[in-house]
């Protein structure tokens, strides 16, 4: 999963594999087994609240 944030920074997350943090100072590429728990449990639960909210407005977004 890519999001765009805003202007100057991107999160993309694969559960299970890395977390690539992407701002105006560069990129900051992390393995999954590099997180420590809490990163785990931030990042997971990003990546599920993003996912519900997308579900929520999926049908609006069609064109």
């Amino acid at each position: 999963m890519m999001v765009k944030i805003n202007a100057k920074e991107s999160i993309e997350i694969v559960t299970g594999v890395f977390v690539n943090v992407i701002n105006e100072s560069g990129s900051k590429y992390h393995s999954w087994d590099e997180l420590t728990e809490a990163q785990i449990e931030c990042f997971s639960g990003m990546s599920r609240e993003f996912q519900e909210v997308y579900e929520k407005y999926k049908e609006g977004m069609a064109v």
